[in-house]
């Protein structure tokens, strides 16, 4: 009955200190998560910077294809657009008058749009 428990004897490793309070863990995982943060929020911000150039581009595109008379255009991000979230195209006349264009994705891509006068003959094979 006089057997040797190894897990009842003592840690060599252990230094006696007690282990942290609430208050210190608290203090700690608030830092890690500000530092979480400040890593992350650079990303975000640099992709949606990415995105809206990205859908400036692409709207300029649809406007001048698809709406003559515009007098500009206006890109905003819908969260809650009926598509879904993603870019919305907004083509804005000399009068004021605000048409949507087109709904873009959130990572907006060049539209191929149809050739409408295309100067190259056709090659019949």
């Amino acid at each position: 009955m006089s057997e040797r428990h190894p897990e009842l004897e003592p840690d060599p490793y252990d230094d006696g200190r007690p282990m942290p309070g609430a208050r210190r863990r608290r203090v700690v995982r608030i830092a890690v998560l500000v530092a979480l943060g400040a890593m992350v929020l650079p990303l975000v911000l640099s992709g949606f910077s990415v995105a809206k150039r990205a859908a400036d581009r692409v709207c300029a595109v649809y406007v001048a294809a698809f709406d003559t008379d515009a007098a500009g255009f206006r890109t905003s991000f819908e969260l809650f657009a009926p598509g879904g979230p993603g870019w919305e195209c907004v083509a804005i006349s000399s009068s004021g008058a605000r048409t949507i264009v087109a709904r873009l994705e959130p990572l907006p891509a060049m539209p191929r749009l149809p050739a409408q006068d295309d100067p190259r003959p056709e090659r019949h094979a």
